[in-house]
Parts: structure tokens; C-alpha cells; sequence
């Protein structure tokens, strides 16, 4: 497999695009997964083939690619679905031109619906997409929600999604699996990730790789700093020969003080009012160890089961 991470990595100290993809490169990575979700990485304005102009000529300055996007990803609380679908088709146009096969795109949870009323908005939000996008090579992916986010846990485990994807009957469209998002999921969460990889089988084509301790807080960290069993992980994968990048969505490492779900706690000098705080958020040159030191984990990871691509 690959070995990818998400440009979200840098987005604490990235001012633009280009900058994070440097950055990442140096760090020692190859394939680079696209997020196209904050105020740097979205493709508003008028300016947005100018921005993925500026993405192309970055990749190729630094000699990597991108395996893998993410689309902007707002829900029906931000905005109309109209808004997301013109949003979505904006980001397909940028995968093509960039040449990235698969595009993450989030399920809708529209308000007062069921698992099975869940189901048919998001297959016909998704035939919209396909439909108005007709001839692109660019695959659409669901991810698994975690239930403790959503009204309706239609979406929370690769049975779900399974069962979405073969109600849905829809060409260019197939999954994503977040294992943080599974680790959320109440029980069994560690035994979850080897039977939802199983049931996605040839249906997955991209993973959100991180680690958290469940306990209902949403959480992305390094492989070894929470709960999950990567062996579990790492099994599933081998075991339906997965072919997508091994690619990493773990960017709550060296975390600024403002950044949620947890912030850092605040501090005033009792004795001091002239005190200048000197660790409120870390330098750059250690969110790039940080960096370098998750590559290291992914391929050991990967190593372990004979299954690290260059």
C-alpha cells in the first residue's frame, strides 16, 4: 500500500496549499491526500482554477502525488443542498484535473428522517452528483459517520455501509473507512474494524487512518496513542486485498490552544500582569518532527505486514 497523509496535517501552520504539500514532502511523504475543507483548502471565489493551478505546480515542484480527496464538507445545518451539490461538483472538476481517482464526500442527514428516509436522500444526493458530473473518471466515496454525531446512525459501521452501497446500485460510487470514526461507535469498537473492513471489501477504496480512545470524544491521533488494534486494521486489509493508499487523517497532533473538540486551558500569571505566554502553540519545526515521526509509524505499520509500497 501507499502511504499517504492529509494537507489538514498542516493546517495549523500552512497558509496555503502549496506550503502544506512542501511541508509534507519534506516530512518524507509521497502521496498526499487533498483536503479541500477549510478556509485554505476550499475552492470558493472566483479564483479557484487559479488555486488548483497552484496545487498542480506544487505536486510536481516536490515529486509527489495525490491519491485521494476530500470534498468541502458541509452539512444541511451550514447550507442548502443546492450549495453542497454545486460545492461537490466543483471539487469533482478539481480531482479530474489533478488527476485524483477518489473523492470522500460526506452523507446528508436531512432532519425527521430514518435510517431508511437517510437512505433515500443520500442515494438520490449521490445520483445527482454522478448524473451531473457524467463521464468523469473521479469515484465518489461515503465514510462512516460516527453514531454519537448523528440523529440517525445510518452511516456508523461498514454494515451500514455495505447495505448503503448495494440499495444504492450507483456506478463511481464506493467507501471510505475512518477507523476513528468506527472506534466512536458504541460496542464492540475494536472488534468493529476487522468486521467492517470485511463487509466493505472490494467496495473500499480509501481510509481516514487515526487513532483515538473512543469514549464518545471525537478524536485523530497518532497509531499507538489511543485504543484501536491496528493488527485488526492491518488483517482486514490484507485479507480482502485492498489496493488504496494506507493514508493518514491524524492531525490532532501538536495541537494549537484554540483547537476544538478539547482547547488547552487557559492561564494567567497570579502575580505577574506583564507575563507573556511563551507554549501556547507549538513551532513549526515541531509539528514537522511530528510529521516525520507519524510516516515512520505508517510504515512500520505497514512493514509488519509485508505490505509497504514506496
Amino acid at each position: 500500500m501507499k502511504l499517504s497523509t492529509s494537507t489538514g496535517d498542516f493546517k495549523r501552520v500552512g497558509a496555503t496549499m502549496p506550503e502544506r504539500i512542501r511541508l509534507i514532502a519534506e516530512a518524507g511523504f509521497k502521496h498526499i491526500n487533498l483536503e479541500l475543507t477549510d478556509a485554505v483548502g476550499r475552492l470558493d471565489g472566483d479564483d479557484w482554477k487559479d488555486k488548483i493551478a497552484a496545487i498542480s505546480a506544487a505536486l510536481n515542484e516536490r515529486g509527489v502525488d495525490c491519491v485521494l480527496a476530500h470534498a468541502t464538507c458541509e452539512n444541511l445545518n451550514e447550507a442548502t443542498y443546492d450549495g453542497i451539490v454545486f460545492e461537490t461538483l466543483r471539487d469533482i472538476s478539481a480531482c479530474e484535473a489533478l488527476g485524483i481517482p477518489d473523492l470522500v464526500v460526506h452523507p446528508l442527514y436531512p432532519e425527521g428522517k430514518d435510517r431508511d428516509g437517510v437512505f433515500d436522500f443520500n442515494r438520490a444526493f449521490y445520483r445527482d452528483l454522478i448524473a451531473s458530473s457524467k463521464g468523469s473518471p473521479v469515484r465518489l466515496l461515503i465514510e462512516n459517520m460516527a453514531d454519537v454525531e448523528c440523529a440517525v446512525p445510518a452511516f456508523a459501521t461498514g454494515e451500514d455501509m455495505a447495505a448503503f452501497l448495494d440499495y444504492a446500485k450507483l456506478d463511481r460510487l464506493g467507501a471510505c473507512w475512518d477507523t476513528a470514526h468506527g472506534n466512536l461507535n458504541a460496542p464492540p469498537r475494536d472488534n468493529q474494524q476487522y468486521e467492517a473492513i470485511i463487509a466493505l471489501g472490494d467496495r473500499l477504496f480509501a481510509l481516514h487512518v487515526s487513532d483515538n480512545f473512543g469514549r464518545r470524544l471525537h478524536w485523530h491521533t497518532f497509531p499507538f496513542n489511543g485504543s484501536i488494534n491496528f493488527d485488526a486494521v492491518l488483517s482486514a486489509l490484507v485479507e480482502i486485498g485492498y489496493r488504496g493508499a494506507f493514508n493518514f487523517e491524524a492531525s490532532y497532533i501538536m495541537r494549537n490552544a484554540s483547537m476544538p473538540p478539547v482547547r488547552r486551558n487557559r492561564w494567567t500569571h497570579p502575580t505577574d500582569p506583564h507575563f507573556a505566554p511563551k507554549l501556547t502553540d507549538p513551532p513549526l519545526e515541531l509539528i514537522l518532527q511530528a510529521e516525520k515521526l507519524l510516516y515512520a509509524t505508517g510504515k512500520y505499520l505497514l512493514e509488519q505486514y509485508n505490505a509497504f509500497e514506496d
